[in-house]
């Protein structure tokens, strides 16, 4: 119930209380207490669980069946691997467990209980592969094994590398970074990742200038061309 301040007034020393006046501090003693017990004092721990193990970032809204008023239970915290429902009184209620990249359940249970209510969840997506470190070609085999695809991948330059046909020099190059994370429950319908693979290291051709003093500038340009060179801007001083 809800917990409604009544009037409050005041009053000079030595004056008698009229009975209106302790009435209304009656009944608000009584609101007081009715507000109170409806909090509830009694608690249960709920472990959800998906193949074995805990369920991060799972909610849970414990409802009283009948009247009463819904609690919602504590997130994890500290090394905490099963939640914290407070405020609820003996009785039958039930628990409405939901989490990302999971089906909800609901569960009912008859409170008080001493052991932990084990709540199993269903995954309703893939978990996302963790990629780091690994070699782009491996990287993108690795999710398509998992029925999952990748968006775009970048090199640390900002340059796009190709996901069909991957071009020889990054064939080993490290993935650095993916969105989403490692370990995201995604749907493979929509879900596509993102990738950042380090840039591959390109040797440029090296050649030797040869001497070009006394040469016409026509067989200047002809001796650069023999190497793979161009003349650029030719300029003449008397």
């Amino acid at each position: 119930m809800a917990l409604e301040k009544p009037p409050l007034a005041t009053v000079e020393p030595g004056r008698p209380i009229t009975a209106q006046g302790w009435n209304a501090i009656v009944n608000a003693l009584s609101a007081l207490y009715d507000a109170v017990l409806a909090i509830g004092s009694g608690s249960v721990v709920v472990s959800v669980q998906s193949d074995g193990q805990p369920v991060a970032d799972a909610q849970i809204v414990a409802e009283p069946v009948g009247e009463g008023q819904p609690v919602e239970g504590l997130p994890l915290f500290g090394t905490r691997t099963t939640y914290l429902v407070t405020g609820v009184n003996d009785g039958a209620w039930r628990l409405n467990v939901s989490a990302p990249g999971f089906a909800p359940q609901v569960v009912e249970v008859t409170l008080p209980v001493n052991a932990p209510v084990t709540v199993n969840l269903a995954r309703s997506g893939v978990p996302v592969p963790d990629l780091f470190n690994t070699s782009y070609s491996a990287g993108l085999a690795a999710l398509n094994a998992a029925g999952l695809q990748a968006e775009i991948a970048l090199d640390t330059m900002g340059d796009e590398i190709s996901r069909a046909q991957i071009p020889a020099e990054y064939q080993n190059q490290p993935i650095l970074f993916q969105t989403p994370v490692a370990g995201t429950i995604v749907d493979p319908a929509v879900t596509r990742l993102r990738l950042v693979v380090a840039a591959a290291v390109r040797e440029e051709p090296i050649v030797t200038v040869p001497s070009l003093i006394g040469l016409s500038q026509i067989e200047a340009a002809r001796a650069l061309e023999k190497i793979g060179l161009r003349l650029g801007k030719v300029t003449v001083r008397s």
